[in-house]
């Protein structure tokens, strides 16, 4: 009974809530993106891990639709979000990319950035004309730490 009532939650409740019981950790990757509260590449902190924007975009970069996934995710993004998925389509869709780069032009305002072990605030558009001339580019050619 348990099994079934399980069966009916996930077939029907979640995708009328628009939650997919089948792609929870794409769907995360997506929504954790869009939510980045800093943009950080390459390795970061102490220990220079990667962070999780960055692991998250290149878990959505390797997927099919990962054009649309950006696109879909950059309505409710916050400012390092927007600029991951700039990033992303920069990579994976030049038009969409430019669409979007002369859409968020405009922005004003600051994003956090982290460095290796430096975290500060940056003019959003000082970031955005960093992804224009392809500096975040080298940390997704590479292969994940």
């Amino acid at each position: 009974m348990k099994t079934l009532i399980i069966m009916l939650i996930a077939g029907v409740v979640l995708p009328r809530l628009g939650v997919s019981a089948g792609n929870s950790s794409e769907d995360s990757a997506v929504r954790d993106l869009a939510a980045a509260k800093s943009l950080a590449f390459g390795g970061v902190g102490v220990a220079g891990l990667m962070s999780e924007g960055e692991r998250n975009l290149r878990a959505l970069l390797d997927r099919a639709d990962a054009s649309q996934q950006l696109h879909a995710a950059l309505a409710h993004a916050t400012s390092a979000g927007k600029l991951y998925i700039l990033v992303g389509l920069r990579r994976c869709d030049r038009a969409a990319y430019q669409k979007v780069f002369e859409s968020l032009a405009r922005s004003n305002g600051d994003v956090e950035v982290v460095r290796g072990c430096m975290i500060c605030k940056e003019p959003f558009r000082q970031v955005l004309s960093q992804v224009q001339d392809g500096r975040f580019d080298y940390y997704l050619s590479r292969p994940p730490r």
